[in-house]
């Protein structure tokens, strides 16, 4: 049989294809080159590497702010890699807020869905660190990633296809568990579904958060040096194979910027932009998981909203970019807009300055909150604050069964989140148990983030291992052949 006719017996003789032009439009990214020039020729001169702080969200500004400034006074060389995939005021208020804007080395300008921001990022990411290899080969720049965003998935990866160096996972070892009465819900009663968070069994459940769960894992991955909030995500790490000599428990990356913030109040009061919350006591609600914005979760959120604000609940209602988007989808938003006519009921944006959230949480007007998110799950129990977290399963499971400042509360239906909303907020010794549960995070986690990576330093640690240099059997003089 010839070559065409073997050809034709598998695809036919016709052709039908044409071409796709796919390609979205990427804007450039952008590099501050005196900044850069200035950092990476002070670690040459030192024989020091160069730590490139990674910022993909908002919360990220605040998580670095300990790191950064524990940089600054230990004069290790740093600049900030900014994703820039948020470019308004609101999300991007931290770069103002904890003086971020000269440090930035450079501006990623990413945009689109996950995967567009993933691809991205794997090119931007690889072209930059290319560039500093070229201009300056004896550096070793590190990046520093925080926690289970995408820019903690792919920025190690990228960066290791690309120099031969892994990276630094901060807040490492996420992983999500959910307790076993979970399955059960509605099967027991609100307190015996409780008292089983607190005290039965859990398990692992990495579905969720999603992409956040694959985010942290990749990471983890991709990362030679894991440090992790708490000693049960150094037993995550351990139990997926990593070595212990290279993780670290410090603490959570919020404590430095909330110890801030708790000192140095806003110039301008949250209770004097929305003076309303200073009448009566808030439920502060926030929602924003991809999961939670599913058809029965989401529409069981808002059905739960609306019977809490016509039982008399007070409800500050945030909204996020993703809640905003969902209203419209579900075609939700008139429920909201009724909403807001009741004196009961705060529609307002995200808050852009963090200090802000915590004046709020930490004043007595502030009940409790109910949230999706991780972060406030570690604030609220560093402020002494009841937590419902409005998930099935959650990756700060200490909060629960350890501190038990935090309960999860399953958005299964209205019903349930109703019910467990009222029987917190309306009970106060358990709430008063809540607040005063065991602060689990620590204090000055920059300082002890920065001493660790400094004393790597000073040994010379190779950022990148091959198998002879993890068993100690011999260690190359030379980088080697570059492959890539």
């Amino acid at each position: 049989m010839k070559l065409n006719d073997a050809y034709e017996s598998m695809f036919g003789s016709e052709t039908a294809t044409e071409a796709d032009h796919f390609m979205p439009a990427i804007l450039p990214l952008t590099v501050n080159k005196p900044l850069i020039n200035k950092v990476m020729e002070q670690a040459k001169k030192e024989k020091r590497w160069v730590l490139a702080f990674v910022i993909g969200t908002k919360p990220c500004f605040y998580k670095f702010y300990g790191s950064i400034v524990a940089a600054s006074k230990a004069n290790i060389p740093f600049f900030v890699i900014n994703s820039n995939q948020h470019y308004d005021d609101i999300l991007t208020h931290g770069l103002k807020e904890f003086n971020f804007v000269d440090k930035i080395g450079s501006n990623l300008s990413i945009r689109g869905d996950l995967a567009q921001k993933s691809a991205e990022l794997m090119i931007k990411i690889s072209w930059f660190a290319k560039y500093l290899k070229k201009n300056w080969p004896d550096v070793t720049v590190i990046p520093v990633v925080l926690g289970d965003t995408i820019m903690t998935g792919i920025v190690p990866a990228a960066w290791m296809f690309s120099r031969n160096e892994k990276a630094i996972q901060n807040e490492a070892g996420l992983r999500s568990m959910t307790p076993e009465v979970m399955k059960r819900y509605n099967k027991v009663d609100i307190q015996t579904f409780i008292d089983q968070q607190f005290y039965g069994k859990w398990m692992l459940m990495r579905n969720e958060p999603f992409p956040e769960q694959w985010d942290t894992y990749t990471s983890a991955a991709g990362s030679q040096y894991h440090f992790a909030p708490v000693e049960l995500n150094k037993e995550h790490l351990l139990r997926e194979g990593y070595s212990e000599e290279n993780v670290w428990v410090i603490g959570g990356v919020v404590v430095d910027a909330l110890e801030l913030k708790r000192k140095m109040k806003p110039e301008t009061s949250i209770f004097n932009i929305y003076p309303e919350l200073e009448k009566g006591n808030w439920l502060r609600v926030d929602i924003h998981r991809r999961e939670n914005l599913t058809p029965k979760r989401f529409r069981s959120i808002i059905g739960a909203i609306k019977e809490l604000v016509d039982k008399g609940q007070n409800v500050n209602f945030i909204e996020m970019s993703a809640t905003r988007m969902a209203l419209d989808f579900y075609g939700l938003k008139k429920d909201i807009e009724k909403l807001r006519k009741r004196k009961n009921f705060l529609y307002t944006a995200v808050w852009p300055e963090y200090g802000h959230v915590i004046e709020f949480f930490e004043s007595d007007k502030c009940v409790a909150a109910l949230t999706d998110s991780g972060g406030v799950q570690e604030e609220l129990n560093l402020i002494g604050k009841a937590c419902l977290t409005c998930r099935l399963t959650t990756d700060r499971p200490e909060t629960v069964f350890d501190a038990r400042s935090n309960i999860l509360v399953p958005p299964a239906n209205k019903d349930i989140i109703v019910k467990m909303v009222k029987h917190i907020v309306e009970n106060e010794n358990l709430r008063k148990n809540m607040e005063s549960g065991k602060k689990l995070y620590g204090k000055d986690v920059g300082k002890k983030f920065i001493s660790v990576v400094s004393n790597l330093m000073q040994k010379n640690d190779n950022p990148f291992k091959w198998a002879h240099d993890t068993l100690k059997l011999w260690r190359d003089d030379e980088k080697g052949i570059d492959y890539l």
